[in-house]
């Protein structure tokens, strides 16, 4: 039969091992503090940001009526720099906008029935049509020459002061 071991030896094991690791531990904390650097106090940068200030602006007065180059004043219904057309009457097939006022020149888009654009240049007779240099007043990229008998003028009315 094997030898018992005593439930009091086992008591006296634990404590002493519970004893060694105490003291271990208090050697490698002591041991810590001698060889850690002192720790700086903590700084602080306070920013000061001046509060907003009032600017003030001038107003540059401008002029009510500025004149479009040509005759600004055209008689109601007139075609002419300055008035604003709309395309008409092409049953829905467009007109075509060319580079020159000329069935000759290149196309640049076609004008769909109902745009509208502003008067910029002409008239220029040629091919036996009058021209008319047409720019899109939401899109300058959308300007070139087109036949006067596909434009109409649209009426555009002036507030009574």
């Amino acid at each position: 039969m094997a030898p018992r071991i005593s439930p009091l030896s086992i008591a006296l094991a634990v404590l002493l091992a519970a004893l060694l690791l105490l003291i271990a531990f208090l050697a490698v904390r002591s041991l810590a503090r001698i060889t850690a650097p002192p720790k700086a106090p903590g700084t602080s940068a306070l920013t000061m940001i001046p509060a907003p200030t009032h600017t003030p602006t001038s107003i540059v007065p401008t002029a009510f009526f500025t004149p479009t180059p040509g005759d600004p004043f055209l008689p109601s219904g007139m075609m002419g720099v300055g008035a604003y057309v709309k395309v008409a009457n092409t049953q829905g097939a467009g007109l075509r906008v060319r580079s020159a006022g000329s069935t000759s020149a290149g196309g640049k888009f076609v004008a769909m029935d109902e745009e509208v654009f502003l008067i910029t240049g002409g008239p220029e007779q040629a091919d036996g049509y009058t021209w008319w240099q047409l720019e899109a007043p939401y899109d300058e990229n959308r300007s070139g020459w087109a036949v006067g008998n596909f434009l109409e003028v649209i009426e555009l009315s002036t507030p009574a002061p």
